[in-house]
């Protein structure tokens, strides 16, 4: 008897451990986030006035309630400019693009070390800039990704 009144308070007392601490649940097992056409060896050379389109393929086992493909500089409107965002919502998969082009010659812009926290020290002369993608699911759960390169326009 006093066998069971021990285990009876140690389920009782362990019980509220095992309870959720947030209300987000966890997002689905199997979701991808890919960027099909990365520039080779992380240095996309662009001329003034050129463009390149990126396509970010993502997928979900489960639906997402939206999807949203962005960009990030570390010298914002420098060298280089992003024609948006583009999203989507409420599906499993979506293949999302977004567009560069040559702005202005990079030759005058700084090196730059650790940006976007990566340990990549990106040499003086280009610009550094990233794609950030992600999901977000019913009940608050997200996913995302970041791919960083750099951008050269002579």
């Amino acid at each position: 008897m006093k066998r069971l009144l021990i285990v009876f308070t140690l389920v009782f007392a362990l019980l509220p451990m095992s309870a959720p601490v947030s209300s987000v649940e966890a997002a689905p097992a199997t979701t991808t986030i890919k960027l099909l056409n990365p520039p080779r060896s992380g240095l996309l050379e662009l001329a003034v006035d050129e463009s390149y389109t990126f396509d970010i393929l993502i997928t979900s086992d489960e639906p997402f309630v939206g999807a949203v493909a962005m960009t990030d500089s570390y010298y914002p409107g420098r060298g280089v400019s992003w024609h948006g965002t583009d999203r989507v919502t409420r599906s499993t998969s979506a293949v999302l693009h977004l567009t560069i082009t040559g702005k202005e010659s990079t030759a005058d812009l700084l090196a730059v070390c650790d940006w976007p926290e990566s340990g990549v020290c990106w040499p003086a002369g280009v610009a550094p800039v990233s794609i950030v993608a992600g999901m977000r699911y019913q009940g608050g759960a997200t996913i995302s990704e970041q791919f960083a390169f750099a951008v050269r326009v002579p």
